[in-house]
């Protein structure tokens, strides 16, 4: 079983699901969540 392991904004910024297309916006030091079951990409 592979461990979670969270990452972080760099910056400011927009992240989105490549599965369901739900957008988030982060600051910098925000956690990259994960959303339908894998982590966010930075746009």
């Amino acid at each position: 079983m592979t461990k979670y392991t969270p990452k972080f904004a760099t910056e400011d910024c927009e992240v989105y699901c490549n599965i369901c297309n739900k957008t988030i916006t982060l600051k910098k030091g925000d956690e990259i969540p994960l959303c339908c079951g894998k982590v966010m990409e930075e746009m």
